[in-house]
């Protein structure tokens, strides 16, 4: 069985500025996802993104798009520790 790795913030702050052409810089914690611009769906793609790179399954119904980038972050790590 593969060992699952967890993703740190820097890493999923990677992941939006790198698909979503976000400025780094303004991924922070407490940036609100909707200020820099991620929509549900690219929410999902995010936790879909994660899925395949850290190789652990993000229940994408239940990513929630009204929240803050650490929430997003909060909810990944999550998923990552339940797998």
């Amino acid at each position: 069985m593969n060992e699952i790795t967890q993703p740190t913030f820097e890493q999923i702050a990677d992941i939006i500025a790198e698909k979503f052409d976000v400025p780094r810089q303004v991924i922070v914690p407490e940036a609100m996802l909707e200020d820099i611009e991620l929509d549900s769906l690219a929410v999902i793609e995010v936790g879909l993104i994660v899925e395949k790179r850290f190789g652990f399954d993000v229940p994408t119904e239940d990513l929630k798009t009204g929240g803050t980038v650490a929430e997003l972050y909060d909810f990944v790590t999550a998923a990552a520790r339940a797998a």
